[in-house]
């Protein structure tokens, strides 16, 4: 795999609406658009988030903010609070990009078969990378 460009940057927050006003206000970010999205986990429990994006360029910036029971960026916020959580990158094929990273050794994360899939390279960085499906 080789990357050529950094296409999304996300953020998880406990408070997007106030984190949005701020950002508006000093670096003049927006105009904004959300999301909603909702389901249950593997072992049955409830789970809702708000997203928010915005573009920098072509760059795009998203706020996560659960606002019910836990989420990826749950464990996260929990340990180091609110800041960059990962870096996403469009690939032609998700599934077979993700299984390159995984045999040379990143850890996957969550798999979205054909959509995204988040990774870890481990140690050095401490970076989690999302590939997802370019539309």
């Amino acid at each position: 795999m080789l990357l050529k460009s950094v296409d999304q940057i996300s953020y998880a927050v406990h408070d997007m609406d106030a984190v949005i006003e701020k950002w508006s206000a000093l670096y003049g970010m927006g105009p904004w658009t959300f999301s909603e999205n909702g389901g249950t986990d593997a072992k049955g429990r409830p789970w809702k988030i708000r997203m928010a994006f915005t573009y920098i360029g072509p760059v795009q910036i998203e706020l996560v903010q659960c606002t019910e029971g836990r989420i990826f960026q749950s464990k996260f916020l929990d340990k180091w609070g609110e800041g960059l959580h990962h870096l996403g990158f469009y690939v032609d094929d998700v599934d077979q990009e993700a299984n390159q990273l995984i045999e040379k050794g990143a850890k996957l994360l969550i798999h979205d078969p054909g959509n995204f899939a988040y990774l870890d390279a481990g140690g050095p960085g401490g970076a989690i990378f999302e590939i997802m499906r370019r539309s």
